[in-house]
């Protein structure tokens, strides 16, 4: 951990990530700050890029019902090109949510939401014809999340105890 961030800091982040909709007054109030200094704070946080997004999380069951699936990609050849290669072709893809580079028995991992199996289809056809090191690509269809990301337990994987 950083030197640069006091208990403060990290009661700031840990309230945000349970309240992202707190007002500043709010906030200053749960980390015993006056408004102002909370505010410079919070804006030295995002610009030291402690802090990354603000956004909402859309419920997308409602609003459609995707086809999500997560790929493995094991490929053939380990060079730093094909790595490089495969991350930017994913990067690009609007439908690809999630990428992991990962150890083990396959190199990556991409969550990807489509309208169709058949968009989903047509990406992975892509991709296996664009990066001829791809050895495989296993698929793996979600049929239900079982548990959604929501925030980082830092207090687990910190002493973060000791700053409060």
């Amino acid at each position: 951990m950083s030197s640069s961030l006091d208990r403060i800091d990290l009661k700031i982040l840990q309230t945000l990530q349970d309240q992202g909709r707190i007002t500043n007054k709010e906030l200053a109030e749960k980390v015993n700050l006056s408004p102002s200094a909370c505010h410079q704070r919070l804006q030295k946080l995002i610009d030291d890029e402690w802090l990354t997004s603000f956004h909402g999380v859309i419920n997308i069951d409602r609003l459609c019902a995707p086809v999500q699936c997560i790929a493995t990609i094991a490929l053939g050849n380990h060079s730093p090109d094909a790595f490089r290669f495969l991350e930017k072709r994913v990067e690009s893809m609007p439908e690809a949510l999630e990428a992991y580079t990962v150890s083990g028995s396959c190199d990556f991992i991409v969550r990807f939401a489509c309208a169709h199996m058949t968009r989903y289809m047509t990406l992975t056809n892509s991709l296996i014809q664009e990066c001829p090191e791809i050895d495989t690509i296993s698929t793996h269809v979600i049929m239900k999340q079982s548990k959604r990301f929501s925030r980082y337990p830092l207090d687990d994987l910190m002493d973060f105890n000791a700053y409060r």
